[in-house]
């Protein structure tokens, strides 16, 4: 489970410096996560969509490198219409709730691949607000 939780944290949430945030809406929670995702942020083309999303930890996690606390995650995800898919393009691990503090560690992924969204992950519930019909 832990690694299933990092490998999650890892490929999450990406933040562009040129996004402006807008309001964050709660899109559900378990025992580890709240996933949260900013709705004035999804930019459709074709048959993918970016989107903003936050993953906040409802316990604190540790960069690895630096070993600085890290309580939210954001991220900028691209999804594959019909093929359930999403590929992480950036993400920003934060040192604060809700995408708070300062910026513990950047990570920009331009060119990774796509990777299947698992029933009952995290993504599911982002793809499918992302794709719901305007």
């Amino acid at each position: 489970m832990k690694t299933r939780l990092k490998l999650l944290i890892t490929c999450i949430f990406t933040l562009s410096s040129s996004f402006a945030f807008g309001a964050w809406d709660e899109l559900g929670s378990n025992e580890f996560i709240t996933v949260l995702i900013d709705k004035s942020s999804i930019k459709k083309s074709g048959d993918k969509v970016q989107v903003l999303s936050m993953l906040d930890l409802k316990k604190p996690g540790v960069e690895p490198k630096t070993k600085s606390p890290v309580n939210s995650i954001i991220g900028l995800n691209e999804y594959h219409c019909g093929q359930v898919q999403y590929r992480p393009l950036e993400v920003k691990f934060m040192s604060g709730k809700r995408g708070t503090g300062k910026v513990v560690e950047d990570i920009k992924t331009p060119d990774s691949s796509f990777e299947a969204i698992a029933s009952g992950d995290w993504p599911t519930g982002v793809y499918n607000l992302a794709y719901r019909p305007n």
